[in-house]
């Protein structure tokens, strides 16, 4: 899986969401190593408010009129009722990049271990893309996502790689 992938990685700092799935998730990844991982409220994933620990069909059937105007109509400032819009969640991971590359060096690995809103944010952040590409990128669960600095600016390597979840023998990952 993701760990054995990334076992030749040396991470100079891991960082995650501090919700249970994404940092368990970290502390998996990360098992045998002498690593410290830290967790950021800002890789936080969307917050759903009222919709929370609904399934898609659950909202779909009791908001349906709200329902068709957010999942999949690229509406950049639709929120669930109380919750986020992906303009916020833009906000939030623009101030984790803001701070983390104050305290890293372009040459350096991290790992960031968060939820599929937050990556998609990360994504437009890193590249300096406009909001309107927030809803352009499909994200998996454990999928694995690389951008690299170059001279030039960031480039994305890898996106929502996910050929280690159907491989029975892996190899794993060169640091």
């Amino acid at each position: 899986m993701l760990r054995t992938r990334l076992a030749g990685c040396a991470f100079s700092t891991v960082y995650a969401s501090d919700l249970s799935r994404a940092l368990e998730s970290a502390e998996t990844i990360v098992e045998d190593r002498a690593t410290f991982i830290e967790t950021d409220s800002d890789l936080r994933e969307f917050s759903y408010g009222n919709w929370e620990g609904l399934t898609l069909k659950e909202v779909e059937s009791r908001f349906s009129k709200v329902f068709a105007l957010s999942i999949g109509s690229g509406n950049t400032r639709f929120a669930a009722p109380g919750g986020e819009d992906s303009g916020q969640v833009l906000d939030r991971v623009r101030r984790f990049c803001a701070r983390t590359v104050k305290r890293h060096d372009e040459a350096e690995d991290l790992l960031i271990v968060a939820h599929g809103g937050t990556l998609r944010a990360l994504l437009v952040c890193l590249l300096d893309l406009t909001t309107d590409h927030f809803w352009r990128f499909r994200v998996d669960c454990g999928s694995l996502s690389v951008v690299n600095n170059h001279p030039n600016g960031r480039v994305l390597e890898t996106w929502n790689d996910t050929s280690h979840l159907s491989q029975q023998s892996e190899e794993p990952m060169a640091g």
